[in-house]
């Protein structure tokens, strides 16, 4: 692994989203987004829905993202998610309806905790729009861990 990269790995309960080695991070920390690059200083912070940008030899990805938590090490950013998507897996039709089913439950007065669970629901679904919508145009699918790459430049 070259001297200015790290290890990321972005895990939900249902698969593994990305394990190579990259130069940047970016993710939806509670308290903001926060940039990690090779030698943070270590860390354990909790993440909310938002945006995940990668840097790495492969290019720049981009994710949706649905809270969880991530841990900084050397050499090593474990981020375990709730759930995460890539850019080119994010479904929009399938989104929209899952936006419109939360419009729709939360435009019933739901209370208590079916409203919060609608609330989540709806956030979820725009923040996969909104990667969608900023990203889709230009987005590369996710590397293969072990395959060739070519540089960022494109030679």
């Amino acid at each position: 692994m070259a001297e200015n990269t790290f290890q990321l790995e972005i895990v939900t309960p249902e698969r593994s989203v990305w394990s190579l080695p990259v130069t940047s991070v970016m993710v939806p920390a509670h308290t903001g987004y926060l940039g990690i690059l090779a030698g943070h200083a270590p860390l354990l912070c909790t993440l909310t829905t938002g945006e995940v940008k990668i840097h790495s030899a492969h290019g720049e990805h981009h994710m949706a993202l649905s809270g969880g938590f991530m841990e900084v090490a050397a050499g090593k950013v474990i981020v375990l998610a709730d759930s995460a998507e890539h850019v080119t897996e994010i479904d929009a039709e399938r989104v929209k309806r899952a936006r419109d089913h939360a419009l729709k439950l939360l435009a019933n007065g739901m209370r208590g905790r079916d409203r919060e669970h609608a609330e989540a629901a709806l956030e979820r679904a725009a923040n996969r729009l909104k990667v969608l919508d900023k990203y889709a145009a230009k987005a590369k699918p996710p590397p293969v861990p072990g395959a060739p790459h070519t540089s960022m430049t494109g030679a």
